[in-house]
């Protein structure tokens, strides 16, 4: 009954572990020899669990000494294949000692039996919400493992009559379990697992309102510098990762993989913080600007200087009003698609605070950093004309629009350079950088390339210190970080960029928000990591670009453009053709035959004869044990010993001792039968009677006599059948 229960326990597990992990071990897909491996290998791990310490040890010693003779007598070339054609074998018997070891242990306590069950149970449940693929055959598995554990579970709770042991009980009805778990098995399953979309939904309502309520909580107010930035727009000694996650960015533009999104804008440093208090920073002007200059400039592949762009965002996880959208935002355009969206000094802004899951719309153009000939746009850009702005402003639905008129056009120019173009006087040592800078060439482009290289050649560094007390202005703020610290973060090194151009006479502004690289496929993710400061130049007639003077941070990239040279555009290269060498086949004559593998008998013999001598010496050595312990026990020890090898030897003579037979009986019994051989042996028996019942000593002769019985019991046995002289040797 106990070895019935643990192959109940146990081969079940065993089963669904092949079939869950086999893959993982080399175990042949779908084939009944696995599982008929596993099968064999549970019932014998079953079976040495129950059997004494001597005939485990027999069975163990056994099956290793074929085992052994079996490789020894094959030979290396077939070991060798045999290991890799059979390895996973291993891995299966490792499976069903790993199984065996489990209900070992579930044996010890319930809990494990119960967290085990729980285990299966949320497989199954996760399983079936997430779409895994589970085979019939491991469900039904996992099917049959529950039902017992629940029924241990009845049992173990309720009063019982009848059977009230759990281990029988269990044994009883498992052949029931087994006829639920193979109609579980053939009933058809659907094509299409049930997707359980009710329950995802109120998940997907209940995970919202929490994390919204979360959000809320945590974020009450307007919290700028929570999403990686300075609230006030000063530095700090350093920084700390955070990979928070803040926006939720969709995309209908693939293809491009770099975006920057603007946050604040400024042009007044004090020369330890950033003021965003800027007013004329119109981003529709500067998106017209540079969609009237690309137009000019090659409006038959204007696609490859600019392209429209839509961005579906969704907060996460923050309270605030900042919207973070492409520097050539199209904002009237926004506006329509999202109501609540407005301009403020130079910020993009909701009117409402954003909150978890808050979705908005973002309309803006990119413009392509990739596109070789941007150069020459930001270099011979003319003057746009009034129909060329009438043109854009019909184009972005602002033609009947206050505020955006030609002559507005015209003063946010002015404004331009009256607000991003402040010299803010430097030393010598600055004064000379900028003066070899400017020596080299007087285009703005080039400018702000050797701009951008000199300040690349420098660290970069998030633990760089506080701003010493001798910072004070832009131009002592200039002079520690170039020639002193020569290290810091993207905030030192745009706010260099911007001071340094603006003295050179080139508006340049500094601008906070993300940069962020998406994956490819149209979707990214912002993070508070992600938070970056850059510097924009202002180019004559064309707009705002961004540059990047960061080291180690790319600058902004774009997509492949569709114009090319037509001398390159004739030319192709053509890869050098392969060439294909024939397989090579080896012939063989039509009239030969494949030579036959003869079978080699050694692969019987030495295995064979491996065991049949080591169950030789097994047998001599117990026989040397038993010998010596034998000598070393006391007289009652030994008369005890002696009469269970009579009574056993009496047992493979016929006459085994019934379950509620006294001795006396016994011995009655057998003088009373046909074997009058038997007589002169049964004097033990009184003796042996008299010493379990009464306080008789146990005498030499008595000794003696017990000794004469078995040599004549013995001498009996050896003229009855082969099995019974293999008992006896085993006996002596």
């Amino acid at each position: 009954m106990m070895i019935l229960y643990d192959i109940i326990q146990t081969l079940p597990l065993s089963l669904l572990a092949v079939m869950l992990f086999g893959r993982y071990a080399g175990v042949p897909d779908g084939k009944l020899s696995a599982y008929a491996v596993c099968t064999v290998f549970t019932l014998c791990l079953a079976a040495l669990r129950r059997m004494k310490l001597r005939g485990r040890l027999r069975s163990i010693g056994t099956v290793s000494v074929f085992a052994a003779g079996l490789l020894l007598a094959a030979g290396e070339e077939s070991r060798k294949q045999f290991c890799a054609a059979y390895f996973w074998v291993l891995w299966i018997f490792g499976f069903a000692l790993a199984a065996l070891t489990a209900a070992m242990l579930a044996e010890q306590s319930i809990w494990i039996k119960r967290a085990s069950a729980a285990a299966l149970l949320g497989v199954c449940i996760a399983g079936t919400v997430s779409g895994w693929r589970i085979g019939k055959a491991a469900f039904a598995l996992i099917c049959l493992i529950l039902l017992i554990r629940t029924a241990e579970e009845i049992q173990r709770k309720w009063s019982k009559s009848g059977f009230p042991e759990c281990k029988g009980h269990i044994t009883r009805i498992t052949p029931v379990f087994l006829v639920l778990m193979l109609t579980v098995f053939l009933l058809p399953a659907p094509e299409k697992p049930y997707d359980w979309q009710l329950a995802k939904d109120i998940w997907s309502r209940a995970a919202f309102f929490f994390t919204r309520l979360y959000g809320n909580i945590t974020h009450s107010d307007d919290d700028y510098s929570a999403m990686g930035f300075s609230e006030d727009g000063s530095f700090s000694a350093g920084l700390r990762g955070n990979d928070a996650q803040v926006l939720s960015v969709t995309t209908d533009t693939p293809t491009v993989r770099d975006y920057k999104l603007v946050g604040c804008i400024s042009g007044h440093f004090t020369g330890r913080e950033w003021l965003f208090d800027t007013e004329n920073s119109s981003r529709l002007f500067d998106t017209m600007e540079t969609y009237c200059a690309v137009r000019k400039y090659d409006s038959a592949y204007a696609f490859d200087y600019l392209r429209k762009a839509e961005l579906q965002c969704e907060s996460l996880l923050y309270n605030t009003q900042y919207v973070f959208a492409p520097a050539k935002l199209r904002l009237e355009e926004t506006k329509r698609q999202s109501k609540d969206i407005l301009e403020r000094n130079g910020s993009v802004q909701s009117e409402k605070v954003l909150r978890y899951r808050d979705s908005y719309t973002l309309s803006a153009y990119l413009l392509n950093r990739a596109n070789p000939n941007l150069a020459g746009l930001l270099t011979a850009a003319g003057p746009i004309t009034p129909s060329e702005w009438e043109q854009a402003a019909r184009g972005e639905s602002v033609f009947y629009q206050d505020g955006y008129t030609f002559a507005d056009y015209q003063a946010y120019r002015s404004a331009v350079y009256e607000t991003y173009c402040h010299p803010c006087g430097v030393s010598e040592k600055v004064g000379a950088v900028l003066e070899e800078i400017g020596s080299r060439t007087a285009d703005r482009w080039e400018a702000a390339r050797m701009l951008e290289a000199y300040l690349g050649r420098m660290e970069y560094s998030t633990d760089c210190g506080a701003l010493p007390d001798s910072v004070s202005d832009p131009g002592s703020f200039l002079d520690y970080f170039l020639f002193t610290a020569q290290k810091g973060y993207c905030m030192h090194f745009a706010t260099a960029f911007v001071l340094m151009a603006n003295e050179m006479g080139i508006p340049c502004r500094y601008v906070q928000g993300y940069s962020v690289l998406s994956d490819g496929a149209g979707q990214f993710t912002v993070r508070q990591s992600d938070a970056h400061a850059w510097p924009e130049v202002y180019f004559d007639h064309v707009g705002w670009v961004a540059f990047e003077p960061t080291p180690g941070i790319a600058a902004s990239t774009g997509w492949q453009i569709r114009k090319q040279d037509p001398a390159e555009a004739g030319q192709s290269i053509q890869p050098p053709e392969t060439v294909h060498e024939p397989e090579k086949i080896d012939e063989q004559p039509a009239d030969s035959e494949p030579e036959r593998r003869r079978l080699n008998p050694m692969l019987f013999v030495v295995p064979v004869c491996g065991v049949i001598g080591f169950l030789i010496l097994i047998l001599l050595f117990s026989r040397a044990a038993s010998r010596r312990k034998y000598r070393r026990m006391g007289f009652r020890e030994k008369y005890r010993y002696l009469t269970q090898q009579n009574l056993r030897l009496l047992g493979y003579l016929g006459f085994r001792m019934e379950g509620e037979e006294t001795l006396e009986e016994y011995r009655r019994r057998i003088m009373s039968s046909d074997r009058p051989d038997l007589t002169e042996t049964l004097g033990f028996l009184s003796v042996y009677e008299a010493v379990l019942y009464s306080d008789r000593e146990v005498t030499g002769t008595d000794i003696l006599l017990a000794e004469h019985s078995k040599e004549v019991l013995c001498a009996l046995a050896k003229k009855r059948k082969l099995l019974f002289r293999l008992l006896l040797i085993g006996m002596q």
